[in-house]
């Protein structure tokens, strides 16, 4: 039988205190998932180890609006501006990225942050995405 969800994410999360402890000085980790496979989780379990982590749930508080701009320029160019990426994070003195927005560009910061760990977060399948999706971030995006 295999393990449930939240066991595997355990496994990560304590793989990668493991491997690397927080240090505060650039992006650690960086997650690929998209929303609604676990990552608000994993942000828990990252924050509880005493990673800073940058998630949409900082935008949606208010407190990342300048940050918009960087995301939007992000977009129109394909996540190309590496150095705009890396500055963003380090200005933050964010240590682990996850969900949207960075999930969009997390090829792009693994270039420009070549030491970080990935974790990867799925749905076991696409319909159970999807049925989580559309009942809630596709609402606040509509």
């Amino acid at each position: 039988m295999p393990f449930p969800n939240s066991i595997r994410l355990i496994f990560a999360v304590a793989l990668v205190s493991f491997i690397t402890s927080p240090s505060n000085a650039a992006l650690e980790v960086i997650g690929s998932g998209y929303g609604r496979t676990g990552t608000d989780t994993l942000r828990e379990a990252l924050n509880e180890l005493g990673y800073k982590t940058y998630h949409m749930r900082e935008i949606m508080k208010g407190q990342l609006l300048s940050d918009i701009k960087v995301w939007h320029d992000q977009i129109e160019n394909d996540c190309s501006d590496v150095e705009a990426l890396r500055d963003l994070f380090e200005r933050g003195g964010w240590t682990a990225a996850l969900d949207f927005p960075t999930v969009m560009c997390y090829e792009s910061l693994m270039i420009a942050f070549p030491q970080a760990k990935i974790i990867h977060t799925e749905r076991k399948s696409s319909e159970q995405w999807w049925n989580s999706a559309s009942n809630s971030i596709m609402i606040i995006a509509s």
